[in-house]
């Protein structure tokens, strides 16, 4: 048999990659600087040793909140691959493909994947998740810093704060093994889509993505 050709069709747009990767810098900084705070210096942070790693932190912290804010915003105004209306599981067509991805799943990925343009709507559900945690995060982040540096061990506020950087830690590991899995197992240019805007589908597969635009409207199969 011989093997599928595989075509480039435009899925992200710009900004969307500019914000994936942005959060994604800033998160991982995000984790390192936090983590060097949570190992090595949460016993002087009080005394004020540690402070400019405090203060790296914070800066890298507004700029996380502030890229996800403009994720979250471009989920109203942005294209319809990034719409909120992709993410959420709203159509029967979505919620048909959800229940697909995750009878793929339990199957270990031995059915045939379902078929989609954008986001899984599985993980669509979890980009929704994130979004919240970490909204949380920035949250709990500025009022922490708010407090005088004595206070806030005391604070509840650090404890949902580090029970929101192993949620995120956890949440990183599980996308970045998922995204692996998938392009091993789909074959539609995952990784390099991020980058260049772009997945790859055969025609068979870009007419079967068509024919479910036609029937809905016309959102699925296009990015304009």
């Amino acid at each position: 048999m011989d093997k599928p050709t595989y075509y480039f069709y435009p899925v992200w747009d710009p900004l969307l990659r500019i914000l994936h990767w942005w959060n994604a810098l800033t998160m991982l900084l995000q984790v390192a600087t936090g983590s060097i705070i949570l190992i090595i210096l949460s016993e002087k942070l009080q005394d004020g040793a540690g402070g400019w790693l405090v203060t790296i932190h914070a800066v890298c912290g507004y700029m996380f909140a502030a890229g996800i804010l403009t994720r979250i915003l471009w989920l109203f105004v942005g294209s319809p691959t990034a719409s909120w209306r992709d993410i959420l599981p709203l159509t029967a067509n979505q919620r048909k493909v959800l229940l697909d991805t995750l009878r793929y799943y339990i199957s270990a990925l031995r059915k045939t994947p379902p078929l989609y343009l954008a986001h899984n709507p599985f993980a669509g559900l979890v980009y929704a998740v994130f979004f919240l945690l970490a909204g949380g995060q920035a949250i709990t982040g500025a009022m922490l810093l708010n407090l005088p540096p004595d206070q806030r061990e005391q604070s509840i506020l650090i404890d949902w704060h580090k029970a929101g950087y192993f949620l995120l830690i956890l949440y990183a590991a599980a996308h970045v093994f998922a995204v692996f899995v998938h392009e091993l197992a789909e074959r539609h240019g995952l990784i390099p889509a991020m980058i260049h805007g772009k997945k790859t589908f055969t025609e068979e597969e870009w007419q079967k993505l068509n024919h479910i635009s036609e029937e809905k409207g016309g959102e699925e199969g296009s990015n304009n």
